[in-house]
C-alpha cells in the first residue's frame, strides 16, 4: 500500500539538479541519471532521468490515510537545464 508522488527538479543549467536528485535518490531506474553518452562528455543533463525513494507514511498523514497507505514513494524526474540542446 504505497502512493507515489511524482516530482520534477527543474532548474537552471549547472545549478545543481542532478547532484540533488542523487543524493536524495536511493533507487535509479532503468532511464538513470545521466545516462546518455554526451551528458558524461559535456557536464550536462540531456535527457530526463529517473530516481526515487520511499518513505514510512509521516505522521500527520496517518490519522486521515493510515488505513490505506503504508509507505510513500517519491519518483524524481530530473530534467534538463536547456531549453535546447
Amino acid at each position: 500500500r504505497v502512493a507515489n508522488v511524482n516530482i520534477g527538479v527543474l532548474g537552471h543549467v549547472d545549478s545543481g539538479k542532478t547532484s540533488l536528485v542523487r543524493v536524495l535518490s536511493t533507487l535509479f531506474s532503468t532511464a538513470s541519471l545521466d545516462k546518455h553518452p554526451q551528458s558524461k562528455e559535456r557536464g550536462i543533463t540531456l535527457d530526463l532521468g529517473f530516481s526515487a525513494f520511499t518513505t514510512d507514511l509521516p505522521e500527520h498523514l496517518k490519522e486521515s490515510f493510515g488505513d490505506k497507505l503504508d509507505k510513500i514513494q517519491y519518483t524524481l524526474v530530473d530534467c534538463p537545464g536547456h531549453a535546447s540542446l
